[in-house]
């Protein structure tokens, strides 16, 4: 799969990923790569002042990824903690 984000998001998520945004994805690098948006975005400090800072921008990424993780494949799913997406997998019987 490709990863389809928004220009703001472009930068960000091949400095933290280190993979370019053509690049084709499978099930198990695209779950990696939101556990390392997440952690990032746990490691970020809070921001003040801002209209738009880097925490709420990483949020805003995590989101749009895992929403297009779980569309893209369907034993997965998302669930917010705290306003937080994690991807679960489903096993389908």
């Amino acid at each position: 799969m490709k990863f389809s984000l928004p220009r703001r998001h472009r930068k960000s998520f091949e400095v933290i990923t280190k993979k370019k945004l053509d690049d084709n994805i499978n099930k198990s690098e695209a779950i990696q790569i939101c556990a390392e948006i997440k952690k990032t975005f746990d490691t970020t400090p809070q921001t003040f002042g801002s209209s738009d800072g880097k925490k709420d921008s990483l949020l805003e990424l995590l989101i749009i990824l895992s929403n297009q993780i779980s569309e893209e494949y369907k034993d997965c799913e998302v669930s917010f903690k705290q306003g937080v997406p994690e991807i679960i997998k489903i096993n389908n019987d």
